[in-house]
């Protein structure tokens, strides 16, 4: 089958608007079912050891990129954000039982990566109004909510004015009118109920290409001002550095756009040295990990994983002077911090560093991890007292939206489960194999000679077996890049491009055959991967999982233990068999149409606009000679799209993967 210019939209006749009444009328239908969403699934394991609970102890997402319905064929992550809203509500009265504090927190990142998000315009500005039904303590804001002036604007109307001075962006500012305005407060000073004296501060990675108005500060900078020499002065039990940057790299790093530094680590080693004696806790984002990190033994950071698939915790104790403390100091209801950090680089401060009692967890973004957290539910159902009636309220408005974006409509069955970097390059279930062929059907004009190039980068999820819908399409390929080309291009002058293209990103073109056997991947798994914990350490650890199969997931190694391994300090919540991301792809992947290699002379040049300086340089063209050649409206959102109606829609069953 071949596609004409105009076929793709008389195939997925998707709607052009969106709805604009989001209002109470939308919570009467009778096709919403009551808790999460109706196409998702309940996962078949859960934790069975309680959350340590400290003195203050912190709930933290990052990354959400617009995946606020959840996980539609991950049984680990089938929560939505309805879901979310109710376990933060309970988990705000446990705190208050037991005397302690709680804090919510973000570290950015709100578009892209979601229909949710993505398919409005600008981005964000339905989803953000759903995310914001979450009462945060403090958020801060990501690269990609920098990127567009649009979405920065939604932004700020939209979460920035709503949480007001719990917004901080200490070292981003937008230029209006020849003015650097900030986005947000540039601090925030706490004091908890029971009377912890908090600080905090919220910085944003430099190391993205940000429009000409936006300025993302460095240290340096933010050290020197009035305002960052006043907070500093008041008096502190905890200093909190909430950052869009990864809590893993030093303060100094090559960055490709602005600045050599990452400033939230670097204001991480100013407050280290400046102020050693005050704890310090960091909470990251932006490397979509679950990642702790101990950097002395009063400070350490905490990042919780991406795209609504982990809720991060953290519980210290032994920060509150007891003069000012009026909270629980011990509890007997539920475990306390035991744990310790080792600094990584022990500094020759003459000031004493104070320790902090201390333990994190990574808990699975589903209802049975919630309802068992927040409220001690067992077992595959989760009771109707879980679930909150604001909770249910943003649960129908998730499902209301997605119907009316057409998120979830239904083009096909995935036969089987595709990966970015769980499978080797060229296997049957590695993704890119899946890009090509639909790359191949879709992009075609009436067969004829083309080589079409596309960005790998462009690709980012992976994609599950199962009912595929409008939705995952967005999903997995989520940036709308139009395809462009150069006619009449020598063959032998375009067959070279991939290796080319490749070789300026510093990648490599050579990926012909599968560098292992592709049964051999990483999903081929032994029937436990926990050879090392002894018997009782399981049991004591997840009883209910031992010798059974484990759902395939994260499986996280950090400073306090290895999950893999014996370690009695997993931090996964809910142990896993790994599904582990180490196989690379190229930069860029390049697809053969109706090309004869020992009689096709010249080929029609296929590519995006973000590759088109790069292909003109190599082919020596002229930007003139650039053409559409699909009509501008099919993007690289929707190939997938045409692709799935077209070879996936037979199927009369179609159950979801393991």
């Amino acid at each position: 089958m071949t596609w004409s210019t105009f076929a793709w939209a008389a195939l997925l006749a998707l709607p052009a608007a969106l709805a604009q009444d989001h209002g109470s009328d939308r919570l009467k239908s009778p096709k919403i079912a009551p808790r999460m969403q109706p196409d998702s699934h309940n996962t078949t394991h859960w934790p069975t050891r309680p959350l340590p609970w400290g003195e203050i102890n912190f709930i933290h997402t990052t990354d959400t990129h617009g995946w606020l319905e959840g996980h539609l064929n991950e049984v680990n992550y089938g929560a939505d954000w309805g879901d979310f809203v109710s376990f933060v509500k309970h988990m705000r009265d446990k705190a208050d039982q037991l005397k302690v504090d709680l804090l919510v927190v973000d570290t950015g990142d709100l578009v892209t990566g979601n229909g949710l998000s993505d398919l409005t315009t600008p981005e964000g500005q339905v989803s953000n109004k759903l995310f914001r039904t979450l009462d945060y303590d403090l958020l801060t804001i990501g690269n990609n909510d920098l990127y567009h002036p649009d979405v920065t604007d939604e932004i700020v109307e939209d979460i920035v004015s709503y949480y007001g001075s719990y917004y901080l962006s200490s070292n981003v500012k937008v230029e209006i009118n020849g003015t650097d305005v900030p986005i947000g407060e540039k601090y925030r000073y706490i004091t908890t109920d029971h009377g912890l004296r908090i600080m905090a501060f919220g910085l944003t990675v430099q190391d993205f290409k940000a429009p000409d108005n936006v300025h993302v500060y460095g240290y340096e900078d933010i050290i020197k001002e009035d305002w960052f020499k006043n907070a500093t002065s008041q008096p502190v039990d905890l200093y909190l550095l909430i950052g869009h940057a990864d809590i893993g790299q030093s303060c100094k790093i090559k960055t490709k756009y602005q600045g050599d530094q990452n400033p939230l680590m670097c204001m991480k080693d100013w407050f280290r040295q400046n102020k050693p004696e005050i704890p310090l806790q960091v909470l990251g984002g932006h490397s979509h990990t679950r990642n702790f990190i101990c950097y002395d033994s009063g400070s350490s950071g905490l990042e919780s994983g991406r795209y609504s698939d982990t809720v991060g915790w953290v519980a210290l104790s032994g920060v509150a002077p007891s003069n000012t403390w009026n909270g629980s100091k011990t509890m007997t209801d539920v475990p306390m911090p035991t744990n310790t950090c080792k600094p990584h680089n022990p500094t020759s401060s003459s000031s004493p560093q104070k320790t902090v009692h201390l333990d994190r967890r990574y808990l699975d973004f589903n209802r049975q991890t919630f309802a068992y957290h927040a409220i001690g539910a067992t077992g595959p159902d989760v009771p109707a007292d879980f679930d909150t009636p604001f909770g249910k309220k943003v649960t129908k408005e998730i499902q209301a939206t997605r119907h009316d974006l057409n998120l979830t409509t239904e083009l096909g069955c995935a036969p089987r489960s595709y990966y970015i970097a769980s499978s080797p390059y060229n296997c049957p279930d590695n993704i890119y194999t899946l890009v090509r062929s639909a790359l191949n059907t879709t992009v075609n004009r009436d067969n004829t000679s083309r080589l079409i190039i596309f960005n790998t980068y462009g690709i980012r999820y992976d994609l599950y077996q199962g009912p595929f819908t409008v939705g995952d399409a967005e999903t997995v390929s989520s940036y709308a890049d139009v395809f462009l080309y150069l006619a009449d291009v020598p063959y032998e002058d375009a067959k070279t491009l991939e290796c080319k293209l490749n070789g300026k990103k510093s990648s490599t073109c050579d990926y012909e055959e599968p560098k292992e056997d592709c049964k051999s991947n990483s999903l081929e798994l032994s029937a436990s991967p926990y050879a090392g914990y002894s018997q009782q350490n399981v049991l004591s650890h997840h009883a209910r999982d031992l010798n059974v199969n484990l759902n395939p997931g994260h499986v996280t190694k950090d400073d306090f233990g290895d999950c893999s391994a014996s370690s009695v300090d997993c931090g996964d919540d809910t142990l896993h068999i790994p599904r582990v991301e180490k196989y690379a792809h190229p930069y860029y992947l390049q697809v053969k149409g109706d090309i004869d290699e020992g009689k096709t002379k010249t080929v029609d040049v296929v590519f995006t606009e973000d590759m088109q300086k790069n292909v003109l340089d190599l082919l020596k063209r002229k930007k003139e000679e650039v053409k559409n050649y699909m009509d501008k409206s099919f993007t690289t959102r929707d190939f997938l799209k045409v692709y799935a109606k077209s070879v996936w829609n037979e199927k009369p069953t179609c159950e979801i993967g393991p």
